[in-house]
């Protein structure tokens, strides 16, 4: 009877440590990973979109809070605006293409083991 007990015991232990190692496997199965390329990525465009927003808000500011000052050079402000809206829009479109073609290879990826 005893050795019945302990072989349950046994079995209890081996299926919690089966258990253990299975939520450790799911849990570094749904960490991020960052490539190399997307922190590349977001090295040299993060600054980018950085400094267009700070450009905005400074914008804005300036605008409401001294608009007789900014009135007369309120096209130039703008055009420089709209000048530096070209990068950070392109810069952009590469971060989606490159989002949307990671989540086509994972898309694909899971429809092939199913």
């Amino acid at each position: 009877m005893v050795e019945q007990g302990s072989e349950r015991v046994s079995e209890l232990e081996q299926e919690l440590l089966d258990a253990k190692a299975e939520i450790i496997e799911l849990g570094a199965a749904q960490k991020t990973v960052i490539t190399g390329s997307q922190f590349l990525v977001i090295i040299l465009v993060g600054p980018l979109f950085m400094a267009f927003v700070t450009l905005g808000v400074l914008i804005v500011y300036k605008v409401t809070s001294k608009p007789a000052e900014v009135a007369p050079h309120l096209d130039v402000i703008l055009l420089a605006l709209s000048i530096f809206s070209l990068p950070v829009t392109s810069a952009a479109a590469a971060i989606v293409g490159i989002m949307s073609d990671e989540l086509k290879a994972k898309i694909g990826g899971k429809g092939n083991e199913g």
